[in-house]
């Protein structure tokens, strides 16, 4: 049952990817991507096993760089696609107003067709996907399926509010010239709102990029380092304290539970960025940026 959903999940996964790429205009499927990233992977794994030995790096340092170098070209290049996707998303949403506002300006009784028919031909990023509805429409699909099919690759809310309206319209035959301007007008003002929302959010963003990427590992590394260099032997003589094979064990505890802490600030600062910016799936991509730059950031602060 276990390996049934599992399959099914991975399934919807490769299915979604393989549209993404589709409507990026990539040449290759998720299946042919997912082994070349994991050679690349593998390839970059098997070096940093060489850059640890050199550079002598402890265990915990070797593991986190071996899984990075193994994962990281795989998902910096799902992400990037994914960040073509969205970009290319936004650029239509925030055309939308306007394509409603030229669906208003049409007398009464205009055809759908003919209100399709100007969208494409217009400068628009969303453009492209009414031709796409035009061909399909001359091909003989229905002029509903058609408008469908651009909310299906779009993925937008706003869009799909926006195809619908266009829909009920053709339907109806009623009067939409005001409900059109009306929609732009809406859309228009929850797109302000939404900016403004971020905009107050930016500063509270930023301090948790830095604070989990450099101010919080090169104070503990600096704090490490001094403590490090501290000559503890008069005090030890004297009967006080622990003597220096259980500090030096001490030391390298704390060195290994620094790093885990460091690990674990990264990924909740990542995950609480990426639910303020409302897209979870960029947790991840946040969490690749902060804990290599915070290990790196730890470790030169040590050697100050």
């Amino acid at each position: 049952m276990k390996e049934e959903i599992l399959n099914e999940v991975l399934g919807e996964k490769l299915t979604e990817f393989n549209f993404i790429l589709k409507e990026n205009n990539s040449k290759k499927t998720a299946e042919e991507l997912i082994k070349l990233y994991f050679v690349s992977g593998l390839s970059f794994a098997i070096l940093s096993i060489g850059v640890s030995f050199v550079f002598e790096f402890n265990s915990v340092n070797s593991f986190i760089f071996f899984v990075l170098c193994f994962v990281l070209p795989g998902l910096l290049h799902y992400f990037f696609y994914i960040f073509l996707f969205e970009k290319n998303k936004k650029e239509k949403e925030k055309e939308i107003p306007d394509v409603l506002l030229q669906a208003g300006i049409f007398p009464k009784g205009t055809s759908i067709l003919k209100i399709i028919k100007y969208i494409s031909q217009s400068d628009y990023a969303v453009s492209k996907e009414f031709n796409k509805a035009l061909n399909e429409i001359q091909k003989g699909k229905s002029t509903e399926n058609a408008l469908k099919g651009i909310s299906f690759r779009c993925k937008s809310e706003i869009i799909s509010r926006a195809i619908n309206l266009l829909i009920q319209g053709n339907k109806s035959g009623a009067e939409m010239n005001k409900v059109f301007r009306e929609t732009a007008e809406d859309i228009l003002e929850t797109q302000s709102i939404i900016k403004e929302r971020i905009a107050s959010t930016l500063i509270q963003k930023y301090t948790l990029v830095l604070a989990g990427g450099i101010i919080v590992p090169a104070l503990l590394g600096l704090i490490t380092g001094f403590i490090n260099e501290m000559n503890f032997i008069g005090i030890s003589e004297l009967g006080l304290g622990m003597n220096s094979i259980e500090r030096q064990k001490i030391i390298e505890v704390s060195f290994n539970a620094n790093q885990i802490y460091i690990l674990e600030y990264a990924v909740i600062a990542s995950v609480f960025i990426a639910q303020q910016e409302g897209n979870t799936k960029k947790a991840l991509v946040y969490s690749l940026i902060l804990i290599p730059l915070g290990i790196i950031c730890y470790n030169f602060a040590l050697l100050l």
